[in-house]
């Protein structure tokens, strides 16, 4: 297994398939990754030999990925967090998923990382990347500018992650023993000074700083993001939430046009629902929303209605009809737990709906004596890094789709993540290699750089309410997908 670039493989393609410069730029990112490889602890990644040219030519994957398998056919980093499919298994992969209708039928599997699928996609310009993260539920999430920086981007986590000895760094741990919100902006930027198109990990950084109250510097961020991925749903949501805490004139309605565009970007209905929530936040009376501009090549130049918080919830209800429902179980449920983030979101958005709900308002002075009480003092990290307020607001967003099925079902409710604190990074005596022990939990910052529990969406999330409940980061319930492939 050579650990120095090949150029007879690299030179099996045929020099008109990739332009000169793009053929540059993905060399000089293969050497780039190379140094990394030879440099990393013993064990922690692994990596085949260079793929045969003769199948490299008659495969799916695009030219300039190409590049990348001539140089090694199939890639594990850091202990299974990113896997790159050997050729062979690329193949059978694409038949089988295309087959099975789990992938577009121009979609190209690559891989997985932590579990969720890896797709180059035909158009990378409708999806914002040309590597696309495909959920279980078939929800697409633009991932990586190309595979080559996706590799590169990778190296760069695991380079803050691990010290020389594959042992997690000290500074990235409170004294909790927790990744601080500090380590998760490190993940961050370092995976965007490797990939700075990557949209997925734009859009956690956003969301990190929004939660941390950098209201400004997460708009900027969300409009790099949707200049790359115009069409990525989750994006105009997180920008609609954004705009809303910025307030000013034009701050509501801006970010109603945000969320009622994210609900028409949305598949499902369930999200769909909660966009159109948002969006009745957005338009409650005190919200001045002017009207907006008729921009289209054919229609009246003049003001355009701007709906009003009732069309908005007549059209929630169309989607969800139990949402208001299930926002008044998510707020028991948050109230039980004295989860005082999750009740407040809750109420917005149900009262935002159904402004009368009786059980909601009825639930009004229990919120009251939550907000009333002095908060504990947090152990460790101030920050409370993985308190992640992006699934507890999904899990609220698919909540209306479980809501049309049976609220009382709680086996059928995702679990929360399991946090990663330092003792899970320990090695083992099996692990002595410097790789760390397979099948640990990531945490969110782990996943944040692009990470299937770093998009939108988390763990457990399904767009079918009656499918069975997805179970840790298995692959097996979803039909056609191979179970997770190793190079």
């Amino acid at each position: 297994m050579s650990r120095t670039p090949n150029p007879e493989h690299r030179d099996g393609l045929r020099p008109e398939q990739v332009g000169a410069d793009e053929r540059r730029r993905v060399e000089h990112n293969l050497d780039r990754i190379e140094d990394r490889l030879r440099d990393a602890p013993e064990g922690l990644h692994r990596f085949g030999s260079p793929a045969d040219p003769d199948a490299l030519r008659q495969s799916p994957l695009p030219p300039a990925a190409q590049l990348l398998w001539a140089q090694w056919d199939g890639l594990e980093l850091a202990a299974g967090a990113l896997t790159l499919w050997p050729l062979a298994e690329i193949m059978t992969a694409t038949a089988e998923l295309r087959a099975a209708g789990s992938v577009a039928a121009d979609d190209v599997p690559i891989g997985e990382r932590d579990g969720e699928l890896l797709v180059i996609c035909a158009d990378p310009h409708a999806e914002g990347a040309d590597v696309v993260l495909v959920e279980e539920d078939g929800e697409r999430l633009p991932h990586s500018a190309s595979v080559d920086l996706l590799v590169l981007a990778m190296l760069g986590e695991v380079a803050v992650l691990y010290d020389e000895e594959g042992e997690y760094q000290e500074q990235l741990f409170g004294s909790d023993g927790e990744l601080t919100r500090a380590a998760e902006r490190r993940l961050l930027r370092r995976h965007l000074d490797l990939d700075p198109d990557a949209p997925l990990a734009r859009f956690r950084l956003a969301q990190s700083l929004r939660r941390a109250g950098e209201l400004r510097a997460a708009a900027g961020e969300l409009r790099q993001l949707l200049r790359r991925a115009p069409e990525f749903a989750w994006g105009h949501h997180e920008h609609g939430r954004v705009l809303l805490g910025l307030g000013g004139p034009q701050g509501p309605g801006d970010a109603l046009r945000a969320f009622t565009r994210a609900a028409e970007l949305a598949r499902e209905q369930g999200l769909q629902a909660h966009f159109l929530a948002w969006a009745c936040v957005a338009a409650e009376p005190g919200s001045t929303v002017p009207a907006s501009k008729d921009r289209s090549k054919h229609g009246d130049r003049g003001e355009r209605a701007t709906p009003t918080r009732a069309d908005l919830a007549a059209r929630v209800l169309a989607c969800s009809p139990e949402f208001v429902r299930a926002q008044e179980s998510a707020l028991r449920e948050a109230l039980e737990r004295e989860d005082l983030v999750r009740a407040e979101e809750a109420l917005r958005l149900g009262l935002a709906v159904v402004p009368g709900q009786l059980g909601l308002l009825s639930l009004r002075p229990a919120l009251e004596a939550l907000r009333a009480r002095p908060p504990e003092p947090a152990e460790g990290d101030d920050d409370d890094p993985l308190a992640d307020e992006t699934d507890r607001e999904i899990r609220a967003a698919w909540a209306a789709a479980e809501a049309d099925d049976d609220l009382t079902d709680r086996d059928a409710t995702p679990d929360s993540r399991r946090r990663i604190t330092r003792a899970d990074g320990e090695r083992s005596a099996g692990a002595s290699s410097g790789k760390p022990p397979r099948g640990q939990a990531k945490s969110s910052s782990q996943r944040a750089a692009g990470g299937a529990r770093s998009s939108a969406k988390p763990a457990g999330a399904r767009s079918d309410p009656r499918a069975p409940a997805r179970s840790g980061s298995a692959v097996p319930g979803t039909a056609g997908r191979p179970a997770k492939r190793r190079s």
